[in-house]
């Protein structure tokens, strides 16, 4: 095993014997600023997640806070509409999706529901891809069955309901409504 090491050690030392040195010096520059660029593109990554954040903050609290101050809901300032808006945010949480699911099917609701039935097929099984889920079970395949609800229908339904009064649990869907500032330029 000894011999393989030294084997490989060997092997490499050959390998480099066709490189000059303004070779290396050059691969070792090219290193070099390849580090440097993956350090300015961390540190352009955390300062726009930093403005990010600071953009979120003046949308979501100081702007629409003294926009309530002042009792407007669309203002306009320095050659842009200000509008305050309230933003629907919803997402089922996994351990309610049961119960949120039975709530919509109680109250009619569930055509929001999409129902998903996915089974894998080895190679060369295309027809039977295209056959009936009867058929598959019917032959001993065992296709999984998914329910979900698409995040923006599931926003929409969120946000149809307290327009229009209805009842509605924002826990049991995971939804809360935001007050935003929108910004839109003339």
């Amino acid at each position: 095993m000894s011999d393989d090491i030294f084997d490989d050690i060997f092997d490499a030392a050959d390998a480099l014997q066709g490189v000059d040195d303004a070779t290396t010096t050059q691969l070792s520059g090219h290193v070099r600023k390849m580090r440097s660029l993956e350090d300015e593109i961390a540190d352009a990554e955390s300062h726009i997640k930093a403005l990010k954040q600071e953009k979120h903050s003046l949308a979501t609290e100081i702007i629409p806070g003294l926009m309530d101050q002042m009792g407007v809901e669309r203002l306009d300032v320095d050659g842009v509409s200000v509008v305050r808006k309230n933003v629907v945010h919803a997402s089922i949480p996994k351990d309610r999706k049961d119960e949120a699911f039975e709530w919509l099917r109680e109250n009619q609701l569930d055509d929001i529901i999409k129902n998903d039935v996915i089974c894998s097929f080895g190679r060369g099984q295309d027809n039977e891809a295209g056959d009936v889920i009867g058929q598959l079970r019917d032959r001993g395949y065992a296709p999984e069955q998914k329910t979900h609800i698409h995040p923006m229908t599931l926003k929409g339904f969120v946000r149809e309901r307290i327009e229009s009064g209805e009842p509605i649990d924002l826990d049991l869907f995971g939804a809360f409504i935001m007050n935003t500032a929108e910004i839109k330029r003339k």
